[in-house]
């Protein structure tokens, strides 16, 4: 059987500062009817990606989007047609959102609230867009809590000794305000099982996890690979910057959200304009 052809779309994420992102359900006589999904549409003749998102939620929902960053690429594979889905994310717009289309309904939603039915393929942005912004990874031997109180990250990756510990830490966390709590690959099958999810760092086994949610090493080369694994997110090697042609390449067809690891910033808006969805501290 021959391979299908891939139809290459646009989808704008569309984000207030509440965290919610605007959805909106599909019109009568389409497929899918009545389920949701992320403005957006097929890029037309020499169109960019960018330039598709901006004409397609403002034919949809008359909103004028002034500019967005390339976020994540989902190939998936409905009966009717396969599709590449670009999703761009955009917190610099305007206007007040229109059923130009004859949607049934649209709106901002939470993560924790999406509507029901969501288009498949687009499933996997609920947690994503609920993941922490700013990860601490913690290394070294003695943690002074005064600086985790300090930081105020959303996200811990506890290695070493800390992973055996992770009961300990877990508590300690929970009163700081922590939404999770990570170990590195090296830590115990029942540390691992007791985590929120996995890191995998340089030099360990992916194929050694003992939880469904994990982190790999970015590699553009191994994309496809990467969405197979069910891996979470993937964070980029510090040797990397922000806008450089090894940051462009990640960012051209990344399928799961990017972390940075060589930043130490104070608040994810200025990660917005790249496209990273957030960045790992390591202390």
């Amino acid at each position: 059987m021959s391979e299908r052809t891939e139809t290459i779309v646009a989808c704008a994420v569309l984000m207030d500062e509440e965290g919610r992102s605007l959805l909106s359900s599909r019109p009568q006589g389409k497929v899918y009817a009545g389920w949701w999904e992320f403005p957006g549409g097929k890029l037309e003749a020499m169109e960019t990606v960018e330039e598709a998102a901006k004409r397609e939620i403002k034919e949809e929902l008359g909103i004028d989007m002034h500019d967005c960053a390339p976020w994540v690429t989902i190939v998936f594979d409905y009966p009717h047609a396969k599709v590449r889905l670009h999703f761009v994310r955009s917190w610099n717009w305007s206007g007040t959102p229109k059923a130009l289309e004859k949607q049934d309904s649209f709106g901002f939603f939470a993560p924790e609230s999406w509507p029901s039915p969501v288009l498949e393929a687009s499933q996997p942005i609920q947690q994503w867009l609920n993941m922490p912004k700013y990860w601490l990874k913690l290394k070294s031997e003695a943690i002074d809590l005064e600086v985790l109180k300090q930081r105020k990250p959303e996200g811990v990756i506890l290695c070493g000794q800390h992973a055996k510990d992770i009961d300990q830490w877990k508590e300690t966390l929970k009163t700081l305000g922590v939404k999770e709590v990570w170990v590195d690959a090296l830590a115990h099958e029942s540390s691992q099982q007791k985590a929120d999810g996995v890191f995998v760092d340089d030099g360990q086994d992916g194929q050694k996890v003992s939880n469904k949610r994990f982190a790999l090493k970015a590699d553009p080369s191994c994309w496809s690979e990467i969405a197979a694994s069910g891996a979470l997110f993937a964070w980029v090697d510090p040797t990397v910057r922000v806008a450089s042609s090894a940051w462009l390449r990640l960012m051209s067809d990344n399928s799961v959200p990017l972390y940075l690891t060589n930043v130490k910033i104070t608040n994810d808006k200025l990660l917005r304009p790249h496209g990273a969805n957030g960045w790992i501290e390591t202390i």
